[in-house]
């Protein structure tokens, strides 16, 4: 059952909550679930489960792709606030690898059913929009991923990550001092 916090924080993620029905509303919050991840567990593997749309209440979750050799690369993070549809690929008929989702901290997450989300898209244009857009946004992550490592040599990328995280560490005593 979620609390009107949870219900707050559904309102506000998804951007097409306000062209829902109330059947599709009340579908929706009778359909989600609260569940908690501790740091390194697994929240989706593959095309082998179809948790469903991840709202990150607290925490941080990535999302990563494997090799056949036991490789990883990390596509990207999420944080509080953010929304994962590809842990739904199932529903999304145009994603054609496999993802894998795990807990990078301790996280609680309100979990969206893929089914009921796959029918709220099915009945409403709004609602696959909304997926579709999510996921080009992921994709244009993914990309910026994927040049960093095949076309930016170590050096050049740990001196981004360092300006990066610098700059970062800067706004954050400002923001400190202030």
């Amino acid at each position: 059952m979620l609390s009107q916090n949870d219900i707050d924080i559904l309102t506000q993620s998804l951007s097409f909550w306000d062209k829902l029905t109330d059947s599709q509303k009340s579908l929706l919050i009778s359909s989600a679930n609260i569940s908690h991840f501790e740091k390194g567990n697994s929240i989706h593997s593959g095309d082998s489960d179809c948790v469903g749309v991840l709202i990150i209440k607290s925490g941080t979750i990535r999302t990563y792709i494997l090799s056949d050799e036991g490789r990883e690369v990390t596509l990207f993070r999420l944080d509080s606030g953010d929304v994962c549809i590809l842990s739904a690929s199932c529903i999304l008929n145009t994603i054609t690898f496999d993802v894998y989702v795990d807990a990078e901290t301790d996280c609680d997450i309100i979990q969206i059913s893929s089914s009921v989300f796959s029918k709220l898209s099915t009945e409403n244009i709004h609602a696959e929009l909304f997926s579709y857009k999510l996921a080009t946004e992921r994709f244009s992550d993914v990309m910026w991923a994927m040049q960093q490592i095949l076309f930016m040599s170590f050096d050049k990328r740990l001196a981004s990550f360092l300006a990066l995280s610098s700059i970062s560490s800067l706004k954050f005593l400002l923001l400190f001092i202030m």
